[in-house]
């Protein structure tokens, strides 16, 4: 095994591929030894049985003659009588046509009925001859062809993985500065080329996430530097004439721009938190009741009543109940920086515009005002981070541009999403849906 752990792609594939040929021709030349063989010993036995018949012929021809007999067999033949004694070993006076010789036996005795018994041995020329031929020239046959197959698997393989020295060659040249790069993907629809796709799809997400990033970075260094300037001119202002400087004012100017800079490191923080996806506590949260307190906090914002006049009845929902509240309170303030009158929330349960759980399991909240609503074409937009879609509108009036954002992540993280249409009142309307509690 740790030979193989050193081993290149392309080396062990060579090795599978040469022991896969090698064990299987070892197989095969064992079995056709051991078949060869048998039907070559088979073959043996069959002729010397043959030929001790034929022996057996001659002997008794020769016997009733009573003179030497001369039989002609193509192995050793062994003569015993009756008690075992060997009348003659047979060993041959002359080679004659063919493969066959000559033996020359004693004359018989007259006694026709003495048992005689003639033994020939089998022959071993052609199992010898079997042997030789498979040793001197299958075997190196099937060397040749095992290294055939090592050098063709060498090239395959080598040509196969050639695209993936490309890919490891590109990649390794990627930094941070360049993720515009893409891996080279191969014609051939197989394995590296769906590699090389995922590759390619995971490059495309780090570069949208670093782009994302130094964009949130560059926005988030413009919305810093603003309050900054802001609060280091009025306190120089103050400083070079100290004596005509209404310090009261001054305090209370730099304080808003202490709370607006509060308030934006608070929500990077969130955001930050968010974009590492760290799971929040789950815990049962009744959106009804977090409407209800919302409302308490804020004057001018209701809480749509249901059929009978009441408010509807707990909305159970799993997850954490800090964020679901700053979700809200954030769908609150945009709603009441652009309403003319009032931010309506609905928790009524068959309303339009209302909390309820809906036959598909989700559970829906919506915050509608009666402002100027939103452009269709600026409905995905206002949910980029430090998107202000009225430019003109003051910072200290407009919000960081962070609270949509806030509330998309927080509802993605809770497994929800937000939406953005248009209010029965004329204004917009932003529409939360989550998992209830029933399907987590």
């Amino acid at each position: 095994m740790s030979l193989l752990t050193g081993m290149s792609v392309r080396a062990k594939a060579t090795s599978a591929a040469v022991g896969t040929v090698a064990l299987a021709m070892a197989l095969c030349m064992l079995a056709l030894v051991l078949v060869l063989r048998q039907n070559l010993s088979d073959s043996a036995e069959a002729d010397a049985e043959q030929a001790a018949v034929s022996v057996a012929d001659q002997l008794v021809r020769s016997g009733h003659l009573r003179r030497e007999a001369v039989v002609v067999a193509p192995q050793p033949v062994t003569i015993k009588d009756a008690g075992g004694r060997v009348i003659t070993t047979g060993r041959p006076a002359k080679a004659v046509l063919g493969h066959k010789v000559e033996f020359r036996v004693p004359a018989f005795p007259a006694r026709a009925h003495t048992p005689y018994s003639v033994d020939v041995a089998p022959s071993t020329t052609a199992l010898d001859n079997a042997t030789q031929l498979l040793l001197r020239q299958v075997a190196p046959a099937a060397a040749g062809l095992v290294l055939f197959v090592a050098a063709l698997t060498w090239l395959l393989v080598g040509r196969a993985l050639r695209p993936v020295a490309a890919i490891r060659e590109e990649f390794t040249e990627i930094t941070e500065r360049d993720l515009h790069r893409r891996v080279p993907v191969p014609k051939a629809r197989d394995e590296i080329f769906r590699l090389a796709r995922t590759m390619n799809a995971t490059l495309d997400r780090l570069h949208r996430a670093m782009t994302r990033q130094r964009q949130f970075v560059a926005d988030a260094s413009h919305e810093l530097r603003s309050p900054i300037a802001a609060l280091r001119a009025q306190l120089e202002l103050a400083l070079a004439r100290p004596s005509r400087t209404d310090w009261p004012t001054v305090v209370h100017k730099a304080l808003q721009d202490t709370d607006r800079l509060q308030a934006v490191a608070s929500d990077l923080l969130l955001l930050a938190r968010l974009d590492a996806q760290e799971a929040p506590s789950r815990a049962p949260v009744d959106l009804a009741a977090l409407a209800a307190e919302e409302v308490r906090r804020h004057p001018g914002v209701v809480v749509a009543a249901g059929e009978d006049g009441h408010a509807g009845p707990p909305v159970v929902v799993h997850g954490s109940r800090v964020q679901l509240s700053r979700l809200l309170t954030n769908l609150v303030d945009n709603a009441r920086r652009h309403t003319r009158t009032t931010v309506t929330v609905g928790v009524s349960v068959g309303v339009s515009v209302g909390v309820g759980v809906h036959g598909d399991g989700m559970v829906e909240l919506s915050v509608d005002d009666d402002g100027p609503g939103i452009a269709e074409a600026d409905r995905e937009r206002v949910f980029e981070r430090f998107t202000r879609l009225d430019d003109a509108r003051a910072r200290q009036e407009g919000g960081t541009g962070l609270g949509l954002a806030i509330a998309q992540d927080i509802a993605h993280a809770h497994g929800g999403t937000l939406t953005i249409g248009t209010s029965p009142r004329g204004g917009a309307q932003i529409r939360l849906r989550l998992p209830s509690e029933m399907r987590l």
